[in-house]
């Protein structure tokens, strides 16, 4: 024991005498080098495209960021993504990616038209700049018709290639590419980019709309609401505004009922006559991943069916108004 004892006090002066000898100057440590990213957000009061009225685009400001100020981005390519919605033969819900994962190039940016740093680049994407990327787009439905054009579609007769290119259940995303002085690009970012770093994301994402303000407002709009988890929210709220103003505000509370715990709710949120607008929010959870609530109008229609959602305006779906 008293040899092993002593082998042990040794390595251990050993390891002393190492630790107290490194040289720092020999540690070698990673040289990171130097990146870009950008940010991008919905310039205007319209954020979407409107079924049948091709005049209705979408706007938006775009910037780039070195993250250490020692880049700077002389390129920027533009991607739209076109994704269309469709039921399958068997009434399953499908969704085809026209343009894969990387989209078709919509706009390019060189020379004086790339911002500086941190300087905003106001652009518009219409609905004529998208035809024109995936005009040619064709696609099996898998009806016995073989592949047709997505603007020839018997089965959409709704959709043309003239007066109405898109319709309800088309969605688009668009990203960037940055090109730098030294030659490198960036393509991709990871997700702790997107989400995490201020003034930061990764793509921006937009749909087709049948209206752009809810002309059926007085009434009686019913607000069902549940967490996921089943603790009820907290913090969320579903807000309504009426003429600009904060109308009301509604959220769940977990309660005990009957001998279980009760973790969904349904309330009434009533419009007066005579308003002028109206519109929903959401303010944000401290989980919006378990929240999930609906609306109807005092039709009674679905206008909303949202899980997971994020903080501002809820998007309705005009088109069932």
């Amino acid at each position: 024991m008293k040899k092993y004892t002593k082998y042990l006090l040794s390595l251990m002066a050993v390891g002393i005498t190492l630790q107290s000898c490194k040289d720092e100057d020999l540690v070698i440590l990673p040289e990171w080098e130097s990146a870009v990213h950008g940010y991008a957000v919905v310039n205007g009061v319209t954020t979407d495209f409107k079924r049948g009225d091709a005049s209705v685009n979408v706007s938006f400001d775009l910037k780039w960021k070195s993250i250490d100020q020692k880049n700077t981005v002389t390129k920027i390519d533009l991607y739209v993504l076109f994704n269309e919605s469709y039921k399958d033969i068997d009434g399953n819900n499908k969704t085809i990616k026209h343009g894969g994962d990387a989209g078709k190039l919509v706009k390019t940016f060189t020379g004086g038209d790339v911002p500086a740093e941190n300087t905003v680049k106001t652009f518009t994407i219409t609905q004529e700049d998208v035809y024109a990327a995936y005009s040619s787009a064709s696609y099996d439905y898998g009806f016995g018709s073989g592949t047709v054009s997505v603007f020839a579609n018997p089965l959409k007769p709704s959709r043309n290639a003239t007066s109405n290119k898109f319709i309800p259940g088309d969605t688009f995303t668009l990203k960037w590419i940055f090109t730098t002085e030294d030659g490198r690009v960036f393509d991709s970012w990871s997700p702790s980019v997107c989400s995490e770093f201020p003034e930061a994301n990764c793509q921006k994402d937009w749909t087709v709309v049948c209206a752009k303000t809810i002309e059926q407002r007085t009434g009686d709009w019913t607000i069902f609401m549940e967490d996921l988890y089943g603790d009820g929210w907290q913090g969320g709220k579903v807000q309504a505004w009426v003429d600009g103003e904060l109308f009301e505000e509604v959220g769940l509370n977990s309660r005990w009922d009957g001998g279980e715990w009760v973790n969904e709710d349904t309330v009434t949120i009533s419009i007066p006559a005579g308003s002028t607008s109206l519109v929903f929010k959401w303010t944000d959870d401290d989980y919006n991943s378990e929240c999930h609530f609906t609306i109807r109008n005092p039709n009674g229609n679905l206008l909303a069916d949202i899980s997971g959602p994020s903080a501002g305006e809820i998007k309705l779906d005009l088109c069932n108004e």
